[in-house]
């Protein structure tokens, strides 16, 4: 095939939002990049649906070539900023590699471009599973030692790029200081319409909520160095693999443990002895194309929603581990729920409804972030 190019429909959001992940429409597509970078697809299987088309696929290996088994291919479109995001997962990608981080992400194996309006990129496979997919095999000690690991990853995250930062081919302003404060007064300024066209709040609550929002300087600490941060760490972003329950660890011999860990030798976490289930093991953490300059705050949104389902015990040991700055300690539940509706997507559906009764919104916040 050459030169071939997605369908034009796929610049429309319904076609895009039914077909992005449709294996029959990219299967040529994945086939033409494999092969062009130098592997022979087996067979291609669709990734999670996220926001660009992932592929999973299983290459063949003739006999003394030491190539990977399976491999990661990922397109960016002209929806969505897909050239920004290809631009800022190419270059998390190519930083994360020379700075590797306690839990590891993939690498970038090669890269291109179809068309003027969608790149490629091709990663090593990580053979897992997301935790969202093996929550529910989890016992609570267990998710109790993965938050505490995702605050150590943060704060390591957070910490070196606090110094050293990615080189962004283009000019990317997520990726400035002056951009995050920018963007979150983009976000105040149009806040009240976003939840009244979303009705994510009822009106008593939205009535409440540009003054519930404090100003833009008081959610973000000026005076302390500006960092990276991933942005969209949900439970489809951390992959890892069940273990055997046939060992012991205790939390507490985790959090003793882990600093003295090299960089990507995380400890495998097991249940403590007598619990039920499965351990866990941290492969991976993905999706690298929404990571900015910003603060623990925003970073807050997705991991505590999604991955840790609004569970407060876990948000607790998740900021002690990660070692929360005073200032974000002063009103974090209202700096933390601000933060979520400042956000670019509403509030989930499942994560207010036990809250209804609610008849405020510092109420609303107290029982979401109050620890």
């Amino acid at each position: 095939m050459d030169d071939p190019s997605p369908p034009g429909l796929f610049a429309e959001l319904p076609f895009y939002a039914a077909h992005f992940m449709d294996l029959a429409l990219w299967e040529p597509f994945v086939r033409h990049v494999a092969s062009r970078s130098g592997f022979e697809c087996q067979r291609i299987l669709p990734g999670l649906p996220g926001t660009y088309p992932t592929f999973i696929v299983d290459l063949a290996n003739p006999e003394g070539q030491s190539t990977p088994s399976s491999i990661v291919v990922k397109f960016f479109g002209p929806l969505f900023d897909g050239a920004g995001s290809f631009q800022v997962e190419r270059a998390m990608g190519i930083f994360i590699a020379k700075e590797p981080l306690c839990i590891h992400a993939p690498g970038i194996l090669a890269e291109g471009r179809l068309t003027p309006d969608w790149c490629y990129l091709i990663f090593e496979h990580i053979p897992g599973v997301s935790i969202g997919q093996a929550r529910q095999e989890l016992p609570t000690d267990t998710l109790d030692e993965v938050a505490v690991q995702l605050g150590k990853f943060m704060r390591e995250l957070h910490t070196f790029t606090a110094t050293d930062r990615p080189v962004i081919p283009m000019g990317v302003t997520k990726m400035s200081w002056d951009g995050y404060v920018a963007f979150l007064e983009a976000q105040r300024a149009k806040c009240y319409d976003a939840h009244q066209h979303w009705h994510d709040l009822p009106p008593h609550l939205l009535a409440e909520l540009i003054d519930f929002i404090p100003p833009v300087e008081q959610l973000i600490d000026l005076t302390s160095p500006s960092h990276l941060i991933h942005a969209d760490l949900t439970a489809d972003h951390l992959l890892g693999r069940l273990v055997p329950s046939d060992s012991s660890a205790t939390l507490a011999t985790i959090k003793s443990h882990y600093p003295a860990h090299p960089v990507g030798a995380l400890p495998v976490i097991r249940p403590s002895t007598g619990s039920a289930g499965m351990g866990w093991e941290s492969l991976a953490i993905i999706d690298w194309g929404d990571s900015r300059l910003g603060n623990i705050l925003y970073e807050l949104a997705a991991l505590h929603f999604d991955l840790f389902q609004a569970d407060k015990h876990l948000l607790h040991l998740c900021l002690q581990a990660y070692g929360l700055p005073a200032f974000y300690q002063q009103e974090f539940a209202r700096k933390a729920f601000s933060m979520v509706l400042l956000h670019q997507f509403p509030m989930p559906t499942q994560i207010y409804a036990p809250h209804h009764d609610a008849q405020s919104l510092a109420e609303l916040a107290e029982r979401l972030f109050g620890l």
